[in-house]
């Protein structure tokens, strides 16, 4: 501890939890003190400039009664680098160094060789050398000159590399988004107590420049077993001060969203009056306007954290309010400010999942397996990005909607070469037949499926026939071997279970009439 006034003593508190919501966090930082009789003041150092006075909240012991609490911001004092930072300028500030030696080594070169230059050229005050001692500063010259440009070029070749390593170490600091000049915020409790005494004190405040963003990824080892749903968040802060193996919790809820529903206003209408204007005078004859009365006022109040905040239970990993759902990271966590952020496991769920296998030959040559995950509606996720992984490979991403919790998701694995679709088209179905004044056109599509795997599947192959949206363009099905077919976009299904090496085949046939003056196009 130091003093800062004669009342007063600096304290070094440790920040030992963190609630992290979807926008902003709660931070907590704790600190032993010892009391003496009487008041006194203690104060928080080198807390965040933007974190928001209202939110603030201190206890202590039962020894000791707090009297009052004070925010105040120190423009005197800036914010600490974080070790990171300061490693990459310790670094830059050696390569300007050596930067500087370089171009101080060719300079040091370009004015030697000015000299020499000027040395052995003729002059009115230099009139020239005899042969011996021409010949000898000529060789001394070619020497000298030959060292000097060999020494210029080893320095360039090193500014070269040392301009590399600048940019790249520069450009490592722009990702650190903190700015490293903020003031800094004090809190200066005043406690009282009756007798010296040790006592804990905590300090909550909130700041906004932190948040996390749920992702996930939807792992299968094969096409019999659960999917695994590894719910995961990208944690990251700006808020000026590091977060050092801290206990973690994130939290669905939104505090900065504020705590009053919105209030509708009544909408009163009148009939449009146009503005006249009597150019005569340049004087209003029209009335008045009315005053204008808002259609909808919204009023946004910050809300005290102790209202919408669960205490942390590190034994629980789940807690769910009326509003919001809280996760509690048992491992520490330690994110620094302006990092980029850091990814956080949260929890993995097993979910049932049906295997088919799934094909619309009529555009595309393979065979798709899906997965219908169901089960998921219950687990509170939020929307975003998922990555799918089948049989420890990557195959793709997707998104996750919990607005859509009422349906199974149909994720994509990827590929199977060992479940075969054929689609040919009859020979004798494409000729034109004119009768009177139409057209026939009739066509006959051959498809055939085969599973050349060890196992029986399920699969649901589409095709389709053409729709009519022309009276005088008449479409007559002839065959779709057993398809559910949906009238109003003529898209056919069918759903067929095939055992070990079995193969199965289904024909589609239509005919078109249409008037022969006319031209119908069909595939």
């Amino acid at each position: 501890m130091k003093n800062i006034t004669q009342n007063s003593t600096a304290i070094e508190s440790q920040i030992t939890d963190v609630t992290v919501y979807l926008s902003g966090a709660q931070v907590t930082r704790s600190v032993s003190i010892s009391a003496k009789k009487g008041a006194h003041s203690f104060v928080f150092e080198k807390l965040p400039v933007g974190l928001t006075p209202e939110t603030i909240q201190v206890s202590a012991g039962d020894s000791v009664v707090i009297r009052s609490v004070e925010h105040t911001v120190n423009h005197l004092q800036t914010a600490d680098h974080t070790e990171e930072i300061t490693a990459l300028q310790k670094q830059l500030d050696e390569l300007n160094r050596k930067r500087k030696h370089e171009n101080n080594q060719i300079e040091l070169g370009q004015f030697e060789e000015n000299i020499l230059f000027e040395n052995i050229r003729p002059s009115e005050n230099n009139p020239g050398f005899k042969a011996e001692e021409l010949k000898s500063s000529v060789l001394f010259y070619n020497e000298r000159m030959a060292e000097i440009r060999e020494t210029r070029m080893t320095c360039e070749q090193k500014l070269e590399e040392i301009e590399q390593e600048i940019s790249v170490i520069q450009l490592q600091l722009g990702g650190f988004s903190g700015r490293r000049s903020d003031p800094v915020s004090e809190i200066t409790v005043t406690v009282a107590a009756d007798a010296d005494t040790d006592t804990e004190v905590t300090l909550s405040y909130f700041v906004h420049n932190a948040s996390w963003q749920p992702f996930y990824d939807i792992r299968a080892k094969d096409a019999t077993s659960d999917i695994a749903l590894h719910c995961k968040a990208s944690v990251s802060q700006n808020t000026g001060e590091n977060w050092d193996e801290v206990k973690l919790t994130l939290s669905t809820g939104n505090p900065s969203v504020g705590g009053d529903c919105p209030d509708l206003k009544p909408w009163y209408i009148d009939f449009h009056r146009e503005v006249m204007i009597d150019h005569q005078f340049q004087q209003f004859n029209a009335m008045p306007a009315a005053k204008e009365t808002p259609m909808l006022e919204m009023v946004c109040k910050t809300i005290a954290m102790d209202e919408c905040v669960d205490s942390i239970k590190p034994a629980v990993t789940v807690t769910q309010s009326t509003t919001s759902v809280e996760y509690n990271i048992k491992a520490p966590y330690a994110i620094a400010s302006g990092d980029g952020g850091q990814d956080v496991e949260i929890v993995t769920h097993n979910l049932p999942a049906k295997y088919r296998y799934y094909s619309v030959r009529k555009l595309e040559r393979e065979v798709f397996l899906l997965a219908a995950v169901s089960g998921w509606e219950h687990l509170n996720l939020i929307a975003g990005e998922a990555s799918i992984f089948f049989e420890n490979r990557y195959v793709g991403k997707t998104h996750i909607d919990p607005r859509r919790a009422d349906e199974a998701i149909d994720l994509s694995l990827g590929v199977d070469k060992s479940v075969i679709v054929t689609r040919v088209r009859g020979k004798d179905f494409t000729a034109k037949t004119l009768t009177g004044g139409s057209v026939k056109q009739t066509r006959q599509w051959e498809l055939t499926v085969r599973n050349l795997k060890t196992n029986s599947i399920d699969i649901e192959v589409l095709d389709q026939v053409p729709v009519s949206v022309n009276k005088q363009i008449v479409v007559d099905i002839l065959e779709i071997s057993g398809a559910e077919m949906d009238k109003d976009t003529g898209i056919l299904t069918w759903k067929l279970t095939l055992e070990p090496a079995e193969a199965k085949s289904m024909a589609v046939k239509y005919v078109v009439t249409s008037p022969k003056n006319d031209t119908v196009l069909l595939d």
